[in-house]
């Protein structure tokens, strides 16, 4: 017996999509130049991607608003932000702690 509806349920909260949606944030708000097809799961979203401390912050307010999670200043300011795979993890994270789907906005600004 398939869990089609199940799977699709937890869509939102699967890795790959929110690297996906975070690769979005980057280069549709945050201005990054890197073509989405080439930002690296392993690229240091300061050094690599050249997204500075206002960015950072820019960053997790549009997470935060996105996904209807927080995230906290010491979390923001640990190794959490270095990269898309600490932060895909760390927003996945809060999703599971919240205990149900994330909201998903389509606004921006």
């Amino acid at each position: 017996m398939s869990h089609q509806s199940e799977s699709e349920e937890h869509a939102l909260t699967d890795k790959e999509t929110i690297v996906k949606e975070l690769k979005k944030v980057l280069v549709e708000d945050l201005f990054v130049s890197i073509p989405e097809g080439e930002i690296k799961l392993e690229d240091s979203i300061a050094s690599d991607l050249g997204v500075d401390s206002v960015g950072l912050i820019e960053l997790v307010t549009i997470l935060e608003e996105k996904y209807g999670i927080e995230i906290s200043s010491d979390e923001a300011a640990s190794e959490n932000l270095r990269t898309l795979d600490r932060l895909s993890s760390l927003v996945l994270a809060k999703i599971a702690a919240r205990g149900d789907e994330p909201v998903v906005s389509e606004s921006r600004g």
